[in-house]
């Protein structure tokens, strides 16, 4: 029998393709064990997260917006702070918390079940369940699932990736079919920046506080990184400059991830930021760019920072 009260399953706002899948699915898997869940999210989904749902014709999830002031449950997927939540979301009525972040504030919900695992995606998590209690999954889920995996592993080459990450992707794989190029596709996709740059960076802003100073990290997932630097580098900069002074940061930088050649630039705009990376990751600076090797996701930079900054 169905549980009366409705769960509200929500990432944070405006979530990326891992947090859109999340509550897709984890709903599908409470609804299949007896509870009336319900999917939703406030504000608009991710650029990756609207191509995945339009290639499979995947309905858009609900407006959480409307339905949020008439539950008294809420499940918290892909996100376990209140960074970033919408601020109708009462931590009091938080009662379950997956996540997959080292750095988190699962504490902050006094009534939450916190599942805080160390994969790359928390679509592994939510995939394990179906897979583990042997709960037949949508085509819809495994789409989303595996397709959230895929972008958080940046297919597999980045550091977080894990075992379980492709068990689970492996495992999708066999509910439906994936389209000749799909993953290149995808990639190219979310590549594509006509909008305004300041407009890109702040839909991907995460802003984080430590010992009293105040960080902001935009992080771009794209194709190609050396071109779209070069042909953009001092309007990045601007930008960078405007969201500082708009979020009053006292530091703020872009992380720029080539999803096909595996490596990352990071871009500042003043010295005091400059210094602090260079402490943190062990990179150089040469105007104001510097180049990692290999792939490093904005979760693997703040906790090196969070450690320079809490020793400041």
């Amino acid at each position: 029998m169905k549980e009366k009260t409705v769960v509200l399953v929500t990432p944070y706002k405006n979530p990326d393709l891992d947090g859109t899948a999340c509550a897709f699915a984890y709903a599908e898997y409470l609804q299949k064990a007896g509870r009336n869940a319900m999917a939703a999210i406030f504000g608009t989904p991710s650029r990756e997260a609207q191509f995945v749902l339009k290639i499979f014709n995947i309905p858009p999830l609900k407006d959480a917006e409307e339905i949020v002031d008439d539950v008294n449950k809420i499940i918290i997927v892909d996100a376990s702070d209140m960074r970033g939540l919408s601020d109708k979301i009462n931590p009091e009525k938080v009662i379950e918390i997956i996540d997959h972040r080292k750095v988190h504030e699962a504490h902050t919900f006094p009534k939450a079940k916190a599942q805080i695992e160390l994969v790359g995606s928390a679509a592994t998590l939510i995939a394990e369940k179906f897979f583990n209690e042997k709960t037949q999954i949508s085509k819809e889920s495994a789409v989303l699932l595996f397709s959230a995996i895929v972008s958080n592993t940046v297919n597999f080459q980045a550091n977080v990736t894990t075992k379980r990450d492709h068990t689970m992707a492996e495992w999708l794989k066999t509910k439906f079919v994936v389209p000749q190029n799909y993953v290149h596709e995808m990639f190219a996709d979310k590549s594509n920046h006509e909008e305004l740059l300041h407009q890109v960076f702040d839909d991907d802003l995460a802003a984080f506080q430590f010992n009293g100073f105040s960080l902001g990290i935009a992080q771009l997932e794209i194709i190609e990184v050396d071109r779209f630097i070069d042909n953009n580098l001092e309007k990045i900069k601007e930008n960078l400059s405007k969201i500082k002074k708009e979020k009053s940061f006292d530091f703020v930088f872009l992380t720029c991830i080539d999803l096909e050649k595996a490596f990352n630039k990071l871009i500042v705009i003043d010295d005091k930021t400059k210094r602090m990376l260079e402490q943190a990751l062990d990179v150089s600076f040469e105007k104001r760019v510097a180049r990692m090797a290999g792939i490093m996701m904005r979760k693997e930079i703040v906790p090196l920072i969070k450690e320079i900054l809490e020793t400041s």
